[in-house]
């Protein structure tokens, strides 16, 4: 037989659900603005039916209760935004390095190399025609100056902007090592609570949320464990596990090629796996331009540099300066890509050889013109056997720098094309996800008024068992 308060705790049970619903509502109500908050919802199902006598007719429902309160999520999707998170970030940074590099070069524009050499040989052309004015002589050395003083600020711009690429890796080699610190203790008190049979669920939003700000930095694939924590790994090299992680730290020595960047995850027990990041992620795009880019781009230029100092150099030592002396260099010994005309010819522009002939006389510019010839000779690149025959074509100075100047032109333009084409693709991606797991307000509004009628048919219903249990108690003794 049923106790006379059967109905009074049935109605109890759900009030203490529908509260519980309510409060759920409230969560995700409060945290519908918050970044990387998912959707809970409080699961109700009937508790135990009650068997009166075993008679099949007379089982009946004794309630409700809360099972368990469920967080919305969709691990394929979740993946996805990681692995597009990923690949937006490294083609973003990498489109803003180019950029940076784009202006370094400076190209189109007066202050440019281009422009400088430009400059430089018109001056000797100028001077092919006036040898014997001073003042085209001054104006020569002039431009020899400026080519070289643009030569020298690229260089330097270049190497200042490999400093800071190694000093914003460090900054994000220590971001990384903070992220995966806190995602081991976030997994460990996940695991805990999964072992005592409890929903974690705002820690598990916690720890997505990281694994989303850790794939911006590299490319990371997510393992989902049994025991209710996630492994880590980056390019096969295992990071994070349930109960440990590993530490990423630049390598000693640098590792890799000479003058590069290189890392190595460290466990707590001190060994260690090497590894470059070339997947994905921020990471990948500044070690790609401080180890390769801008050292490429470096050589370019020294290469361009030091073909004009040999190619001018050769020359102006077969001429002859206004005197009948013979040429000296140029353009003085110095630094790799260091053009500085040679202080005799600035203390002195007579010495400049312009003839050709010590005995031709001061209005001799043969030299000069053989000089200016050199704007489309191919000496840049050219290489010759030790009887100075050529076994390998150059190219000319202008050729070969128009080609330094597209070449960072096309990799510009497909880093903003990839780093658009992924941005749209991680937008769409996101909605997707968010249509799953995020907060409708309308939804949960309309939850919340189903939720407040339910509880208020629960109130009511201990109304009509009091007064049931009033009529019992106080009439019937009558």
């Amino acid at each position: 037989m049923r106790s006379t308060f059967f109905g009074l705790e049935m109605a109890r049970r759900a009030l203490g659900a529908q509260r519980t619903n309510v409060d759920v509502i409230g969560h995700n109500l409060a945290n519908a603005g918050t970044e990387g908050y998912r959707k809970q919802d409080a699961r109700l199902t009937p508790t135990a039916p009650f068997d009166a006598g075993g008679h099949p007719r007379m089982i009946m429902g004794t309630g409700v209760r809360v099972a368990d309160i469920a967080r919305s999520q969709n691990r394929y999707l979740d993946r996805e935004v990681f692995s597009r998170t990923s690949d937006h970030a490294m083609w973003t940074k990498r489109n803003g390095l180019l950029r940076e590099v784009q202006d370094i070069l400076a190209e189109p524009g007066d202050s440019g190399i281009a422009s400088a050499m430009d400059r430089f040989w018109n001056a000797w052309e100028d001077l092919a025609g006036n040898s014997d004015d001073p003042a085209v002589r001054a104006g020569l050395l002039e431009r020899g100056s400026e080519l070289g003083d643009a030569f020298r600020l690229a260089l330097r711009q270049l190497d200042n902007m490999s400093d800071n690429l190694e000093q914003t890796i460090a900054t994000r080699v220590e971001k990384i090592n903070g992220i995966v610190g806190e995602l081991r203790e976030v997994n460990e008190q996940a695991v805990a609570l999964e072992a005592r049979g409890l929903n974690p669920n705002d820690l598990l939003d916690r720890r997505d949320t990281l694994v989303e700000e850790l794939s911006g930095l590299v490319d990371v694939a997510v393992r989902d464990h049994s025991d209710g924590g996630i492994g880590l790994s980056v390019d096969g090299v295992p990071i994070l596990d349930s109960f440990s992680g590993r530490t990423l730290r630049v390598a000693d020595g640098g590792g890799g090629e000479p003058g590069t960047i290189a890392f190595e995850w460290v466990t707590d027990g001190g060994s260690s796996a090497a590894w470059t990041p070339d997947s994905g992620g921020e990471l990948t795009a500044l070690v790609g331009a401080r180890n390769a880019d801008v050292p490429r781009l470096r050589g370019d230029i020294v290469g361009l540099a030091e073909g004009i100092r040999a190619a001018v150099n050769d020359l102006h030592r077969e001429g002859f300066d206004l005197a009948g002396n013979p040429g000296s260099d140029f353009f003085a010994d110095g630094d790799p890509g260091h053009l500085v005309v040679d202080g005799n010819l600035l203390g002195n522009p007579n010495l400049v050889a312009a003839a050709i002939e010590d005995d031709s006389g001061p209005s001799d510019g043969r030299n000069a013109a053989r000089l200016a010839d050199l704007r489309g000779e191919a000496f840049v690149g050219r290489v010759v056997d030790g009887e100075g025959e050529v076994i390998e074509e150059g190219v000319s100075s202008g050729e070969f720098w128009r080609g330094v100047v597209a070449n960072v032109g096309v990799r510009t333009e497909q880093a903003e094309f990839l780093a658009n084409n992924n941005h749209v693709m991680l937008t769409q991606l996101k909605n997707q996800r968010d249509a799953v797991t995020g907060v409708s307000i309308d939804e949960e509004l309309t939850h919340l008024i189903a939720a407040q009628n339910a509880f208020g048919a629960a109130a009511r219903l201990v109304t009509v068992w009091d007064d049931m249990l009033d009529t019992i108690v106080n009439r019937m003794v009558r």
